[in-house]
């Protein structure tokens, strides 16, 4: 069935770079629509169960591997180093021939009923779920197997609203109402008192506002249900018990390297499909001017659904860490020299470029450049997103005008089916 498989995805390449589409077709073409799930029963997709079971985390000590796992959901969180994470996995569906449950015009999947998504052939079933989406329990699971191993990005919550504030111009806008240069912590302080004044809450009310631009973990992570709302210690507690109980893996990005890990042993992938590379770089020094204690106290408060969200995960995560097997620092010092050397082997690390949304980037090396693992581990979520769509679906093509398709990808048949790492 593999061979099948990836005979049929070479073909599909192929066609895709000789066949000059004579129409263009309607989104009903390429998008499935799921149907209303009933909230209180969820029908999931019958597939095969040849893959092994989503309680993969195992006992630490004793974790043992049959065969890898490729059915997992993936909530992309803001500002936490997920677009790095999503690259690791659209190169492992690529290389292994996976479906991706996306829909094609964005990198942005909506959870509204009807869910809408890239067709399948019949007799297929998505593999991967792992787009920019607000989680919605019932809906992906009446979208994705019911094996699929559920895991997530998460970082220090005044780091990650510092970086969200900045790079969606939260700040430059702050600045250009004040009327001069201003520093980031009164520009911070004026972006609270707007939040607050607009959501009529108080700050000490024991009621704490989730939006997309406060406290964006819990929002992405499905807390308040993808709307602007209030939310109350208990509705905090409850709903960090929920995601405790579906999710298999809260990564942190203070630990990533060591979470890559976990998660490798968790899916039994080798190591080196865990590589990744620091594709963008901030140009600005902003985020690192220092806040009053009084602003992070503020924000410590008002962030406090993220705060309690990272600090449960966090422990949890480490507990994990301290019970793993004694050679796991060896492990872990083998990944990151593995890594590094890789990482060297595709990017000029000491010169930076111009890359979209006001970063930088280091460019690929002259061997990087003829590696399609570095080109698609360095690439854009957003490019790889509908390199991806064209692929599952050639009538996608017609409706990629925003985007045009990465004609470099053209050599995908040229994969290696095992890649290994070099010597």
């Amino acid at each position: 069935m593999k061979i099948v498989k990836y005979l049929a995805y070479l073909i599909i390449t192929i066609a895709l770079l000789t066949t000059i589409y004579l129409y263009s077709p309607s989104i009903d073409d390429i998008v499935t629509y799921l149907p209303t799930t009933d909230q209180t029963t969820v029908q999931r997709i019958t597939l095969n169960n040849d893959q092994p079971s989503s309680n993969l985390v195992e006992d630490s000590l004793n974790h043992t591997c049959t065969k890898k796992h490729k059915n997992f959901v993936f909530v992309k969180t803001h500002k936490t180093g997920t677009s790095t994470t999503v690259n690791i996995l659209y190169h492992f569906g690529i290389i292994h021939g996976l479906n991706y449950a996306v829909y094609p015009y964005s990198h942005q999947l909506h959870l509204v009923q009807p869910v809408r998504l890239m067709k399948l052939l019949s007799n297929e079933t998505y593999n991967i779920m792992c787009q920019h989406m607000v989680f919605d329990k019932m809906t992906i699971e009446s979208v994705m197997p019911s094996n699929s191993y559920y895991f997530s990005l998460i970082r220090n919550p005044i780091k990650a609203f510092v970086s969200f504030f900045i790079f969606y111009n939260s700040d430059r806008r702050m600045i250009n109402y004040a009327g001069s240069e201003i520093s980031l912590d009164e520009s911070i302080n004026r972006f609270l008192n707007l939040k607050i004044r607009e959501s009529n809450v108080q700050e000490n009310s024991g009621s704490y506002l989730i939006a997309n631009n406060l406290n964006s973990m819990s929002f992405d992570l499905g807390m308040s249900h993808g709307s602007t709302k209030l939310i109350t210690e208990d509705e905090i507690t409850a709903y960090i018990r929920m995601l405790d109980d579906r999710f298999d893996l809260l990564m942190t990005l203070e630990h990533l390297d060591e979470s890559l890990l976990l998660l490798q042993q968790d899916l039994c992938w080798d190591m080196d499909e865990m590589f990744y590379l620091n594709r963008m770089v901030s140009k600005s020094q902003r985020s690192h001017e220092p806040l009053e204690e009084s602003t992070v106290a503020r924000l410590t408060k008002l962030l406090t659904p993220d705060v309690r969200l990272y600090e449960h995960f966090s422990e949890k995560l480490e507990k994990r860490l301290s019970v793993m097997s004694t050679d796991f620092p060896e492990k872990l010092k083998e990944f990151k020299e593995a890594k590094s050397k890789f990482e060297k082997d595709c990017m000029v690390m000491d010169k930076l470029v111009a890359a979209p949304y006001h970063s930088q980037q280091h460019p690929l090396t002259e061997e990087g450049q003829k590696s399609l693992h570095c080109q698609v581990l360095a690439e854009r979520d957003t490019v790889l997103t509908k390199f991806i769509s064209r692929l599952q679906d050639p009538n996608y093509a017609s409706l990629s005008n925003n985007e045009p398709y990465v004609d470099k990808y053209k050599n995908l048949e040229s994969f290696p089916r095992q890649w290994k790492l070099k010597t």
